[in-house]
């Protein structure tokens, strides 16, 4: 198969923004479209889908993903509708995809998960095997090692292949100090049950009514931000303060354009916030959010709590910066390295280390670099193909 006649996308939202591009110079010369972290794409209603889909237009589609299906079965749908033509598959006694995966959502809307729980669940499983026995054993390949081992055992030993024994993980532990540690814990008191999140939930003051869904997803914005929040916390030190740092920044930039008398809610792009928040890319949230792409609002449009609330969370954002500045060392990075100094496996091998944090990715690389020169590189979706050795 020619090489230059296939187009892998990793779904990288910073890699993707340059879809439409892509899109303008053709990609009529691409035969296979592979397409890694496929279950990114388990949405239809945002603009890099549609980039996708018309890339995918009338090629051979590879998706992989060891986690197709998240919420709901329409999770495979979105999936399934970058090679198949929804209304007419080729799907053995399912042309239709569309109504099928309908049946299922129909089934599960009768139910409350709380109220009917065992009967949700036993619904939701019964769903889950009419999708494999009805599609996904005509669209997916799953391979696992014990699959592997059983069942192409003869092939590996021909090949002189094998899969290395791989040892239980051994946990690792890294110790606060007094003060780090109460730092940490009013951290996390004050970010879980005291901070509002009202720069991100305007609606939620809003005089005027809302939809049920859009209300939704102004609670959902909430509890994402919050997530967000203690996943920094807990990547590392440094990229807590770096959002900590935008968070004050965007609070204070929307209370003055608030005193102007003007609010600012983005509507149009919420999916797009949900995207980069599912990528851990809470740099452009904040950038789309800042930005100005959203609807304007008049202030007196708003509730007298709103103001109230904004800089309530104000006075805790810079608070907890405050606090944060009296922190002169980072434990868990200390720690880290003095296992990686004195691990004899460790040392004597090659490692790859992941992190969610692109910020997390930067801040090791220059500190790991002081200790053990330049072989640590850095890697993340933004990096270049070109030159593999340059650290990005």
């Amino acid at each position: 198969m020619n090489v230059f006649s296939d187009f892998r996308v990793h779904a990288d939202f910073e890699s993707l923004g340059k879809l439409d591009k892509l899109i303008e110079r053709g990609t009529d010369k691409y035969k296979n479209v592979f397409i890694d972290e496929a279950h990114r794409f388990r949405t239809e209603t945002n603009i890099t889908y549609e980039q996708l889909a018309q890339i995918c237009r009338g090629k051979r589609v590879i998706l992989v993903t060891a986690t197709p299906l998240n919420n709901a079965p329409r999770d495979i749908l979105a999936q399934i509708k970058l090679f198949q033509k929804a209304r007419k598959s080729t799907i053995p006694n399912l042309p239709d995809l569309e109504r099928f995966f309908l049946s299922l959502e129909k089934r599960l809307k009768k139910l409350d998960r709380r109220r009917d729980y065992e009967e949700y669940i036993r619904v939701v499983k019964d769903n889950a095997r009419q999708v494999r026995e009805k599609v996904l054993k005509y669209l997916m390949v799953r391979r696992t090692r014990s699959e592997i081992v059983m069942y192409f055992g003869r092939d590996l030993q021909n090949q002189n292949l094998n899969f290395p024994e791989v040892a239980d993980p051994q946990p690792v532990f890294y110790e606060l100090n007094d003060h780090e540690n109460d730092v940490f814990n009013t951290t996390v008191e004050l970010v879980v049950k005291n901070f509002k999140y009202v720069r991100y939930t305007p609606m939620l003051y809003y005089k005027g009514e809302i939809s049920q869904p859009e209300e939704l997803a102004q609670m959902n914005m909430r509890k994402f931000m919050k997530i967000l929040l203690v996943k920094r916390l807990e990547s590392s030190f440094f990229a807590f303060r770096n959002t900590l740092n935008r968070f004050i920044r965007s609070y204070e930039h929307f209370l003055r354009e608030y005193e102007k008398g003007d609010v600012y809610v983005s509507k149009k792009y919420i999916t797009k916030i949900f995207e980069f928040l599912e990528n851990d890319n809470d740099e452009a949230i904040q950038r789309l959010i800042d930005e100005d792409k959203a609807e304007k609002y008049s202030a007196e449009d708003f509730r007298a709590e709103f103001k109230k609330d904004l800089e309530h969370d104000l006075n805790i954002l810079r608070g907890l910066a405050k606090l944060w500045s009296t922190i002169r060392r980072d434990p868990k990075l200390l720690k880290f390295i003095e296992i990686l100094q004195s691990s004899e496996v460790l040392r004597g091998n090659k490692l790859i280390i992941f992190t969610e944090s692109k910020e997390t990715s930067e801040y090791l690389t220059d500190n790991l670099k002081r200790q053990f020169g330049n072989g640590v590189l850095s890697f993340s979706g933004a990096s270049g193909g070109a030159n593999p050795g340059e650290s990005h």
